[in-house]
C-alpha cells in the first residue's frame, strides 16, 4: 500500500477507514465486495461509470458508490484529482436484520445541487476523516472515528438509505467455498468455466453452488466471470497494441463481436473508442497501482481546509 493511502480500523465496531487523493489516469474496471466508495472530485473533469450509468463530475462534485458495484473513471482533461474513501458497509449490520443490507441509492452532485447542504457536510466530514488520519497525534485516532462516523451518519440521514434483500450472513463453511470459487475465477476467467467444474471444486452440486454465489456476491455467477474478463481485457486495451480480436480471444471472449457487445453492453463504448481515447503516457508502469498524493500535497491539503471550513 501507498505510504500516502490513510487507513484505520476500529475492529470492535467493524468499521474501518481507507483513503487517499490520487490523479486520475485510465480506466480501471473494479468494485468492492464489502465497502462503500465515496468519490470527491477535487480538480478537473471526470468521467464516471457505475453500475450501466454514466456520470459527468466537475469539481467539487460527490458520488456514493454502494457495495458490489462495478465502477470506473477517466478523467477529462490529464491533472483531474479525485479524493476517495472507502468505509467498512459491517458497520452498519447492527442496524440491519441478517437478510438485509443497506444501499444509499441518490449520493450524486451535480451543477444545481454541489453545493447543497448536505454536500457540504459529506465533504467535511470525508475532509477531517482524512486530515486526522494522515497526521498522527494524541487525539488523531479519536477525531478520525468521530468524523468518519458523522460522514456515515450525514450519508444515511440525509440521502435515500434504504434496506434491501441480502443473504443470510456466510457461515465460515460458506465463505470459505465462496472465497474458493472467486479466487479460483480470479486465476481462469479467461479459460472455459462451467458451473459443474464449479461444483467439483466446491463439492456442491451446480444449482446449489449457483444460488450460494448469487446470494453471498451480490450478482449471477457467469456476470461476474464477464466483470473479470472484462477487467483485464481493459487492461490489455490500454498497455498493449495487441489486435481486438486477440484481445477478446485470450481474455475469454468468443469473438471480436461478442467482446464490443459486452464491452459497450458495460461501458457504454467500443473497446475501440476506448483505446482511442486512451494516451499511453497516463498510464502507470504497473495498471491497477493507484499513485497516491500526499495530504500534505499543496493542492491537496488546500482542498481539505476548504472543505473543513465550515
Amino acid at each position: 500500500m501507498s505510504e500516502y493511502k490513510y487507513r484505520h480500523s476500529w475492529p470492535k465496531e467493524n468499521l474501518y477507514a481507507d483513503c487517499y487523493a490520487h490523479q486520475v489516469q485510465s480506466f480501471r474496471y473494479h468494485w468492492h465486495r464489502d465497502s462503500f466508495e465515496l468519490n470527491i472530485l477535487l480538480y478537473g473533469r471526470q468521467h464516471f461509470f457505475q453500475g450501466n450509468d454514466i456520470y459527468e463530475l466537475e469539481e467539487n462534485d460527490v458520488i456514493l458508490v454502494n457495495p458490489n458495484v462495478g465502477h470506473a473513471s477517466y478523467s477529462d482533461p490529464e491533472g483531474t484529482i479525485a479524493f476517495v474513501l472507502h468505509f467498512s458497509s459491517s458497520a452498519l449490520k447492527q442496524f440491519m436484520n441478517k437478510s438485509s443490507t443497506l444501499s444509499i441509492n441518490d449520493c450524486l452532485s451535480n451543477a444545481k445541487t454541489r453545493n447543497d447542504p448536505a454536500y457540504q457536510k459529506v465533504r467535511m466530514y470525508a475532509a477531517q476523516t482524512m486530515y486526522y488520519l494522515s497526521r498522527p497525534g494524541q487525539f488523531s485516532d479519536y477525531l478520525a472515528k468521530a468524523s468518519l462516523e458523522m460522514l456515515i451518519g450525514t450519508l444515511c440521514t440525509m440521502f435515500d438509505a434504504e434496506a434491501v434483500p441480502s443473504s443470510l450472513e456466510a457461515d465460515p463453511e460458506t465463505q470459505k467455498a465462496i472465497d474458493t470459487v472467486i479466487s479460483y475465477l480470479e486465476k481462469n476467467c479467461t479459460k472455459k468455466i462451467t458451473l459443474e467444474e464449479i461444483a467439483a471444486l466446491t463439492g456442491y452440486n451446480r444449482t446449489y453452488i449457483s444460488t450460494l454465489f448469487h446470494q453471498t456476491v451480490g450478482i449471477k455467477f457467469y456476470d461476474y466471470v464477464i466483470r473479470l474478463r472484462l477487467q483485464k481485457a481493459i487492461h490489455d486495451l490500454v498497455t498493449t497494441d495487441r489486435s481486438l480480436t486477440d484481445i477478446a480471444l485470450y481474455n475469454g471472449f468468443s469473438d471480436l463481436k461478442s467482446f464490443n457487445t459486452r464491452f459497450r453492453d458495460m461501458l457504454k463504448i467500443l473497446p475501440s473508442e476506448y483505446r482511442a481515447r486512451t494516451r499511453m503516457s497516463s498510464i502507470s508502469q504497473n495498471y491497477y497501482e493507484i499513485v497516491a498524493i500526499p495530504a500534505d500535497d499543496p493542492l491537496i491539503e488546500k482542498k481539505l481546509k476548504e472543505y473543513m471550513a465550515l
